[in-house]
């Protein structure tokens, strides 16, 4: 891994996770070596980290491939993202990220609560969905049935083989109003305000 940004909270309450997270390789196989080369190093004293690690990042990279956001899913092509939603309300510029040499952008349907970080390997390459992000009023749902709305404990029961220990919250799972379902490598992390779910970010938030 070439850096790690633990700023997705951040990102998903202010719905521009395109500028302002760590990209990520949108390439499946790729994303699992590399989170694997991250969490399998060794620290200076040669010990193995905590292979509890290793298993969340295995599990969110799982996620990524097999979850869906109603008709959206990670590797989406562009073409069939225009089918579903039409033309986005607002486009970011095509940028190459110096992290993975990919040109990236985002696309926002404000009206419909949905952010897309869109990826291509280079200018003359097809885009296709690499982070997805929904909110208020989206009401898409994950495969287990989680979307706006949807309570923490609804959040946790649904993802209890794949939540992220907690990090000094009495609810397990839960790290500053976030419910992480696999890791920040990779998975799907839930916002959660007053109890309920604010916004769902399906994608790699580290990398």
């Amino acid at each position: 891994m070439r850096h790690l940004m633990f700023t997705v909270a951040s990102c998903l309450l202010l719905g521009g996770l395109g500028a302002a997270c760590s990209p990520q390789n949108h390439d499946p196989a790729s994303r699992r070596e590399s989170g694997h080369a991250a969490v399998q190093k060794t620290p200076g004293n040669g010990a193995p980290r905590d292979t509890g690690e290793a298993a969340r990042a295995e599990a969110g990279f799982l996620l990524m491939q097999s979850e869906r956001l109603g008709p959206l899913r990670l590797g989406l092509p562009a073409g069939e993202v225009l089918k579903v939603l039409g033309k986005p309300d607002e486009q970011s510029e095509r940028s190459v990220w110096a992290a993975d040499g990919a040109e990236h952008q985002t696309w926002r349907y404000a009206a419909r609560g949905i952010v897309l970080g869109m990826i291509a390997e280079d200018e003359g390459s097809r885009q296709q969905i690499d982070r997805i992000t929904v909110s208020d009023p989206c009401r898409y749902r994950t495969t287990r049935g989680i979307g706006i709305g949807s309570s923490r404990g609804e959040v946790l029961e649904a993802y209890r083989n794949e939540i992220a220990p907690g990090s000094g919250d009495r609810e397990e799972g839960s790290r500053d109003g976030m419910v992480v379902a696999g890791s920040l490598y990779g998975g799907v992390v839930f916002t959660i305000t007053r109890d309920k779910v604010a916004a769902v970010f399906l994608g790699a938030g580290a990398e």
